[in-house]
């Protein structure tokens, strides 16, 4: 992974230097990197926008197409989303990582990236990248159909020890957030158990319905209308106390099993944008973030939205990172 990387950045290096050497030829003085950031601020957006999206159709995908529109209102040009999945989100990453750090290319982010990078499947680190905005958050949970004979979580992690390989459990992605609830579950509750990859969170509440898994973890939002009709059970959410939005699910901490995490979706830009197209652009969400349209579209889907600042989104990637890493680590799941 890490010759991979050296390799792309060794490409991106060499592209940045032509750029660096352009602007340095029209520009002058000490302050001029200074002025050039603020007048390609001044001018930002002239042109499209396009958002890299690093999955298919799916929470995700919906929630930044719901965005868009909104974006492009804000701004006055056109916010356009293009999906790029697979590589475990590097081909989409590269794809931005290849771009002109200039604002008019955003890149998805999840908490499944950051997983992927402790993992080494993304040939990027949190260095790479400046966050703009996250745009939801919600909890994972442990989910089966309404007539299983599961009712609690304590339920799930007995029958896991018991027989581990009659229950077939499964979610989005072979490397991500689930996987990583999914590992900590097992290590605190001492069972082990295969894991079943599927590519996209819609095909996640299919397969659990369909009854090709058993147990889905997932986002609850992945099968919300199945869950509030009955034919989906949550058995638990990962938040720290019961979820405003699922009061009647207890939570995998009251459960016994000290599990605290919170999925969050969001947008970043290449290291190297200039900071005051990264404050427009963090500014613009917020406005469009506040609309009637994307508040009652937050609450249909039970949404929470996520108002933290760049600088902290930047920390927050970077120490979910080292401590995935350290997870990993301890798991024996990545070589040092």
């Amino acid at each position: 992974m890490k010759i991979k990387k050296t390799l792309i950045l060794l490409i991106l290096g060499m592209a940045s230097l032509v750029l660096i050497v352009g602007c340095s030829k029209s520009s002058s003085g000490e302050s001029g990197e200074s002025n050039g950031d603020k007048s390609a601020a001044s001018d930002w957006p002239s042109k499209d926008i396009h958002i890299n999206v690093h999955s298919g159709p799916g929470n995700l995908d919906t929630a930044i197409r719901q965005l868009s529109p909104l974006l492009s209102e804000e701004l006055g040009v056109d916010v356009i989303v293009e999906n790029r999945p697979g590589g475990g989100q590097s081909i989409s990453q590269t794809a931005t990582q290849t771009a002109p750090a200039d604002g008019y290319t955003l890149q998805s982010k999840t908490s499944s990236t950051s997983f992927g990078m402790a993992q080494g499947q993304i040939p990027f680190d949190p260095e790479d990248w400046s966050m703009v905005y996250s745009l939801q958050k919600e909890p994972a949970s442990i989910a089966v159909l309404a007539d299983s004979p599961l009712e609690s979580i304590d339920d799930f992690v007995e029958t896991m020890k018991n027989d581990p390989g009659k229950l077939v459990v499964g979610g989005y992605g072979s490397a991500g957030f689930m996987t990583y609830v999914y590992y900590q579950l097992q290590k605190i509750a001492g069972f082990e158990g295969k894991w079943i990859p599927i590519d996209t969170t819609d095909k996640v509440a299919a397969s659990l319905l369909g009854g090709h898994i058993d147990v889905a973890v997932m986002t609850p939002s992945t099968a919300l209308s199945a869950v509030q009709s009955g034919e989906v059970k949550l058995l638990g959410v990962s938040t720290e106390e019961r979820s405003e939005n699922y009061p009647d699910i207890p939570t995998f901490k009251e459960q016994g099993y000290d599990v605290v995490e919170v999925l969050w979706r969001g947008l970043s830009v290449k290291k190297g944008t200039p900071k005051e197209i990264v404050n427009k652009l963090h500014e613009a969400i917020k406005s469009a973030t506040q609309t009637e349209e994307w508040l009652n579209f937050q609450k249909k889907r039970n949404q929470e939205n996520d108002t933290t600042s760049p600088e902290k989104l930047d920390e927050r990637l970077a120490n979910e990172v080292e401590g995935r890493t350290q997870f990993l680590k301890d798991m024996g799941l990545l070589n040092n």
